[in-house]
């Protein structure tokens, strides 16, 4: 047999006889992944007013900077409705891939990589000279050679994947929470140009 051959870019290739590191456990913390689904099928009107939206004690240090005048702007609520209909539409995709996703995953992990492998027995033996046939000792199916290896490798792959499927479903909370703060302020600008108007005048007039 030939001497395995040396690669240039790996610098640390895999020993198969060091099995110094079989027992090192990886702590990945909560693994729980989260159920997820879209709460709108419309976004909600640019007609309705605003709901206050708790900032939490993170949210940043008061600007303190003095007040100055507004400038002149102007925004197309009826354009800003249609994209955020559009993420929707596109966050309804994803949540129902990663909800697909999700429960193939949790439902397979404990027999994905074979740890539940089994085999029949052996046939038992059959006497050609006397066409005598004796059944095996012991006719139930029993663990694969693969079953124990697979057990000890999902102990490391299934916290895993659930890490990965956490770090999927916090992300596609974090676009459905940017899609409604997109809508909270279409609805703000809405609720300003509503109430943007002049006060009546005085009843006995403009004096002066």
């Amino acid at each position: 047999m030939s001497d395995p051959i040396k690669s240039q870019y790996d610098q640390h290739p895999l020993d198969p006889n060091d099995h110094s590191h079989d027992d090192d456990k990886v702590d990945l913390g909560n693994t729980q992944s989260p159920e997820l689904n879209v709460a709108w099928t419309k976004h909600p009107s640019f007609n309705n007013d605003p709901r206050d939206i708790d900032e939490g004690p993170d949210s940043g240090a008061a600007n303190n900077s003095p007040a100055t005048d507004a400038q002149e702007f102007s925004i197309d609520l009826q354009s800003v409705g249609t994209q955020v209909e559009s993420m929707l539409t596109t966050a309804r995709g994803l949540v129902s891939q990663y909800e697909a996703l999700r429960s193939k995953v949790l439902a397979s992990e404990g027999t994905v990589f074979g740890q539940k492998s089994l085999e029949d027995p052996d046939e038992g033996f059959f006497d050609f000279s006397d066409g005598v046939y004796t059944p095996p000792a012991d006719s139930t199916p029993q663990p694969t050679v693969w079953a124990e290896p697979a057990q000890k490798f999902a102990t490391t792959m299934n916290p895993a994947q659930e890490k990965a499927l956490q770090n999927i479903g916090n992300t596609l909370e974090r676009v459905g929470e940017y899609i409604a703060l997109v809508n909270h302020s279409g609805q703000v600008y809405a609720q300003t140009d509503r109430q943007s108007i002049f006060p009546a005048p005085p009843s006995k007039g403009v004096l002066g």
